[in-house]
Parts: C-alpha cells; structure tokens; sequence
C-alpha cells in the first residue's frame, strides 16, 4: 500500500517552505559576522551573537555541507555566496597549514583555541568539502580533498586493526582523551558512522579503488561489530572493536535512526550488491526497533535509553528530530509500506508544532516529553551536549534539519516522478 502523489506533493511544499523559508535565510541573516569575514560561533535565542564563544571546524564544515547542496538544490545566488564563504573559512582559517588536517576550535577572533585534530572533525571537513566540490567541480578543491583523505589514511587508521582511532595532538601523535568517545574508549559508534559518511561522499566524486576499499570495511564493520542482533548500534568499542562493557546498556536513539539511512545511501554508492542484499532487511530492522523503543506518541523521538533500556530519557533534541523523517522515509521508499509514511507525517506534525520556533526562526535546542522547549541553561542539565539558551552554537547547525529538508523533497520528487 503506498500514499497518493497528490499527498507526497503537498508535504512536499511544507518541507520546501521550510528549508527556504525558516532555515537557510535564518542562518544568513544571524550566522553570518557582521564585522568579521566568517560566521559567528554561537547566538541566542533571538539571533544575538555571542560574541566571545569559540568557533568550530565541525559548525563551519556542517554549514558549507548545508549551503553547498542547497544550492545545488535550488541556484540561489545568497546559497552561492555562503557557500563559498564557509568554504574559504575553513580551508583558509581552520586548516593547519604545518601539521596538515583541521584545527578543532578557533577563537571568535580566528586564533587557535584547540589544536587537537579529532578524526571526526577531520571526516566532517571531507564530507563538506565534497559536496562543494560537487557544487563547484573545482580541481583544486579535488586535490585538496585527495591529499587529506590521504593524510588520514596515514594519520588516523588503526595501523594494527580495523577502524580508525579517535583523536590525535596537533602533530598528528595519539591522544589519549577521546572526546568524541564519551568514556574515552579508543573507538566508537559515532566517530564511524561520520567516517562511513564521509568516504561514501568521497566515492561519489572520486573513484578511487582505496576509497571504495575503506567504503566497504566501514559498511562490513557496521554490519558485523556495531550493530546489535536487536537493530541497535553499540556505542564505544575498544581496540578490536570488541563493545565495551559500558556502553552495552545504552541506546542512541539519534544515532541509529540516522544510521539506517546512511548505511543505506552509502551501500548504494558503493554498488556492492551483497552489501545491498545483506544490509536491506538490517536497515528496515532498525527503523522498526525505533518505532517500537524511542518513538513516543506523538511522534517525537526520545533521547536515549540506559540500563538495558529500563531507564529512558524523554528528552526530545532537535537533531533527532529531524533524523527520524529521513530515516522513516527511507524506510517507506524501501518498503512501499505506508506506515512509515505515517510516521513521516506524525513526527513532521509533532516538528512543526512544538520544534520549530515560528515567532524568532530555526528550531529550539531541546524540548520536554510534552514538547515544551527548555529555554534555559541550567546549572545541572539533565540532558546535556548543546545550550538550551542558544540557537547557534557548535553542535547546533543547519545540517541536521536542513539536510532533512533536502532529502525529503528529493525523496518525493523521485517517488512522486517529477
């Protein structure tokens, strides 16, 4: 059973508004530094800079992503221009012209403030910089592509097992806290999956049989050590990506609705077709996990879940969010069953009318259960990572729901045959 075009098509003009609307000129019009060359590091929740917050690699790579595909999408000369800002921004400001890679953090006035190179940074910096060069087929954007893919290839594999290690000095020695793995575990779920993404985005322009080799480790690895028998990702993993004890009664929710959709978008990339055939029932496994586990009533995903599931965190953050519609229609395009539509509906009407701030723009930070938004910051967050006082910060970028947006309207336009 499928819906009709006529419905893909109307909610097709809600996502689109949405996208060109909300999102994208909210990000013009308080991103961008009025007395400085690039985009601010975080602002309020009216749109006021905050103008002592640190910027980072992660924030300004996720806005080259967003504004290079949006102008791919639609040929909007202000997406243009952003994106060749945020281009030059981080190939000019955040490179490391000595060590090679990606600093971290820079301070509001462009000095470094954190040298550490995180391989999740650095795999963010060639995911964004791929869909620019997809955007603007540059060579030397290519060039400049291969030979940090090449760096990391030399930097951040692990030279002893499989996967990649975590984080690194500013001259490329192993450090040892790894920030991106919450108990500073040498691997992890998340660091991956960005990895996994970036190396699809990679194989997409380039063709390299190295990068198509790493593209097939990653989607096996997934497939053989992260995910779960129940359709859940493990989360931190030592060396031999063996799941660490800790981490075995934990869910993330986000993660793993993302992580069906990505899996999926980098097998077809890929082309393996028993990657493809071993991975389809897995990806569907994984969207019906969530329906079952995370996925409240009204169509709002919850944070996480600890203790082997018997203690939930209702919190509603807005990256998840927007996940959840990509991952469920995902699913309904693999399956034709209109129930996974039904849920795009559910969580999209659940998004527009608690997650999307409608007086001042953009979407809040973090909602309640009952999908009230927090607009404090409380000394003692009960569920932490991002401000809730801050519309723009370094994790809370246009990436999550703008590329929602996109692949939605994508989605429909090929579903819907236009």
């Amino acid at each position: 059973m499928t819906t009709s075009d006529k419905e893909l098509k109307q909610y097709r003009k809600y996502f689109s508004k949405e996208l060109h609307e909300d999102i994208l000129p909210y990000w013009i019009k308080y991103g961008v530094e009025k007395n400085g060359h690039g985009f601010y590091g975080a602002a309020d929740l009216d749109g006021n800079p905050v103008l002592t917050a640190n910027k980072t690699s992660v924030l300004n790579a996720r806005i080259l992503w967003t504004f290079s595909a949006a102008a791919m999408l639609d040929r909007n000369e202000e997406y243009a221009a952003m994106a060749n800002k945020a281009y030059k921004v981080v190939t000019e400001d955040f490179e490391d012209k000595e060590y090679g890679g990606y600093f971290m953090e820079l301070t509001s006035d462009n000095k470094v403030a954190n040298d550490i190179k995180h391989t999740y940074a650095q795999a963010f910096v060639i995911y964004s910089l791929c869909k620019y060069y997809e955007f603007r087929p540059d060579a030397s954007v290519l060039d400049s592509i291969k030979s940090l893919f090449t760096l990391l290839e030399e930097k951040t594999k692990d030279p002893s097992d499989i996967g990649y290690l975590e984080s690194f000095t500013r001259d490329w020695k192993i450090y040892g806290e790894n920030r991106m793995a919450d108990n500073n575990e040498p691997k992890s779920m998340n660091t991956h999956l960005h990895v996994l993404e970036a190396w699809a985005a990679l194989y997409k322009v380039w063709k390299d049989p190295v990068v198509e080799l790493r593209l097939t480790e990653m989607l096996n690895l997934f497939l053989d050590k992260i995910i779960r028998k129940d359709g859940h990702f493990g989360i931190f993993f030592d060396e031999k990506f063996n799941e660490a004890d800790a981490s075995k009664g934990t869910c993330s929710f986000g993660h793993e609705i993302e992580g069906s959709w990505l899996l999926w978008e980098a097998a077809e990339i890929l082309g393996n077709k028993e990657i493809i055939e071993r991975l389809r029932p897995v990806a569907i496994k994984m969207v019906d996990t969530i329906e079952r586990v995370a996925l409240d009533k009204d169509g709002g995903l919850f944070l996480e879940s600890t203790r082997f599931g018997s203690h939930l965190k209702t919190n509603k953050h807005w990256w998840q969010q927007a996940e959840t519609l990509v991952g469920f229609m995902n699913a309904y395009e693999l399956t034709s069953d209109v129930k996974y539509w039904n849920t795009v509906k559910l969580s999209w009407n659940f998004i527009d009318t608690c997650l999307i701030d409608h007086k001042r723009g953009e979407w809040f930070t973090k909602l309640n259960r009952m999908g009230e938004p927090y607009l404090i910051e409380p000394a003692d967050d009960p569920s932490p990572y991002y401000r809730n006082d801050w519309k723009i910060d370094p994790w809370k970028c246009p990436y999550h729901n703008g590329r929602a947006m996109m692949e939605l309207i994508k989605r429909i336009d090929r579903m819907a045959g236009e």
